[in-house]
């Protein structure tokens, strides 16, 4: 779960080095729970887990789309149809021809984070500090409290596979 720059990544601006940090961390740590989970299990599940892989992984793809999209005024680049399927009050179907391909979500939720960072890399302190609107003033009363508030967001995903991990018989992700 590095973090470190490539020699293809822009540098990070140092007021926005622990957020970027947190976020690629999350990632990481996402990405790390589906470690020998087969792609025909992505969408297994039963009612007694919160969600299956295949849906987190849409949803947050579809959720990073949305806040660079509602706060970053950044053009959608996942179809309208994912909404339903991934957005927020979603249903995960253990119906896996429901979904696209466990490649594709993937493809857009690296597409997507890489927008959202480009947006948030773009970000001056001056925007960092602004407020964000009424309906986010309990959750991040300001664009920098967002950014660890979607830190926040997919890490709450995150921990929702272990779980899902269980009941594949596969053990913890992490040590």
């Amino acid at each position: 779960m590095s973090t470190a720059a490539t020699a293809s990544a822009p540098a990070v601006p140092a007021h926005l080095a622990s957020a970027i940090h947190l976020l690629r961390f999350s990632r990481g740590a996402t990405m790390k729970m589906f470690d020998g989970v087969p792609e025909s299990k992505y969408a297994a599940g039963s009612d007694a887990l919160p969600n299956h892989g295949l849906w987190t992984l849409g949803h947050l793809a579809t959720t990073d789309d949305w806040f660079a999209g509602q706060f970053g005024k950044v053009p959608s680049g996942v179809p309208q149809a994912w909404n339903e399927l991934f957005g927020m009050k979603s249903k995960p179907s253990p119906d896996a021809s429901k979904y696209p391909s466990v490649g594709e979500v993937k493809k857009a939720l690296e597409d997507r984070r890489a927008a959202l960072e480009r947006w948030i890399l773009s970000l001056t302190p001056a925007q960092l500090a602004a407020k964000t609107s009424d309906d986010w003033q309990a959750y991040a009363p300001t664009i920098a409290d967002l950014l660890y508030f979607i830190a926040w967001h997919e890490s709450y995903h995150t921990g929702q596979m272990a779980p899902f991990r269980r009941s594949l018989g596969l053990g913890p992700a992490f040590g």
